[in-house]
């Protein structure tokens, strides 16, 4: 499952969990980037020692982090090495998502993933998992740069040009898996979830399962829907009344376009107008120190900032994993 931050994925990760046959783990992967680049070095997986070192090395990650974190253990090197089969990247990291997703290998159960990050990642998920069903969830641009304003400060516009940015690279790229991606919009499963989830069920060769309309536990830890075990169906439209109308008009005239390709309204059409490099670079910055800033009150600044340059050094950037 992908999709930008603050658009849905915890909440359509909490509804497809509560199918019997369905696991996703409660953190996100984000390092098939890194461990791609690495792979070879790693050697023989096969071999118990050199599956020591990959272990004590990956384990430093931040899914490993916040899983320590959150639930206080992690999968130990006997039982990962006890089903890495033939030592293959997607073999090693199918046998962790299934440990973590409570998914035994050769059962019934669907195993899957969340994480926002791999918008922009569809090439290389689909030269290791070529067979691989994508669900891509998509929110409206304003309500989304509202959210990660509120959760960490982020700079808006430049939300907006990556929103776009990122939308496009998956409808492009999400090309190569044909019928085994569909794009949904959060919108959409917070008024009327039960045809979303259908569809979804349907490309994973699933049969519906009225759990998955009502939330058994919590999905989300920070924003309006915080602590809540239900699906929020006015968390919509925010910005007609949150946003000023400068910024709302700055975001229109970035995202205006694709706005109205996924049918939600604008006002009057707006032309195309790119964030050049050098403000993007600026409006990064900062975000970047929001970010540590937002994460010090769970983990401390130094902390904070490790758990940042740690995702900079596996994907590139500093906001995955949020």
């Amino acid at each position: 499952m992908i999709g930008l931050p603050r658009s849905g994925t915890k909440l359509l990760r909490g509804l497809l969990n509560e199918h019997p046959q369905v696991g996703i783990p409660l953190a996100e992967t984000e390092f098939l980037q890194w461990w791609s680049k690495n792979w070879v070095r790693w050697g023989d997986l096969t071999d118990r020692g050199q599956f020591q070192r990959f272990y004590d090395e990956v384990t430093l990650s931040a899914y490993f982090i916040y899983l320590q974190e959150e639930q206080g253990h992690l999968i130990s090197a006997d039982d990962w090495f006890a089903h890495v089969g033939d030592g293959s990247l997607p073999e090693v990291f199918e046998a962790l998502l299934r440990h973590d997703a409570n998914i035994p290998l050769g059962g019934d159960g669907v195993w899957g993933d969340k994480s926002p990050g791999y918008v922009s990642q569809l090439p290389l998920i689909h030269r290791y998992f070529p067979h691989a069903r994508v669900v891509h969830i998509v929110r409206d641009v304003r309500d989304y740069c509202l959210s990660i304003n509120k959760a960490w400060g982020k700079n808006m516009v430049r939300a907006a040009q990556r929103w776009t940015d990122r939308i496009a690279m998956v409808r492009r790229e999400g090309a190569a898996f044909g019928g085994q991606l569909i794009e949904v919009r959060y919108e959409d499963l917070l008024s009327d979830p039960e045809p979303v989830l259908r569809s979804i069920c349907t490309l994973v060769g699933l049969p519906f399962d009225d759990r998955m309309l009502t939330l058994s536990q919590e999905t989300e830890n920070i924003g309006s829907a915080r602590g809540q075990k239900k699906i929020k169906r006015d968390n919509v439209a925010k910005y007609e009344q949150e946003m000023s109308p400068a910024i709302r008009n700055a975001i229109e005239a970035v995202s205006g376009h694709l706005l109205d390709e996924l049918g939600y309204p604008v006002d009057g059409k707006s032309s195309v107008k790119r964030i050049g490099r050098p403000r993007m670079l600026a409006y990064q910055m900062l975000d970047g120190i929001n970010l540590i800033r937002a994460d010090a009150g769970q983990r401390g600044w130094v902390g904070a900032a490790r758990f940042r340059l740690r995702l900079f050094f596996e994907t590139g950037e500093v906001e995955k994993g949020e």
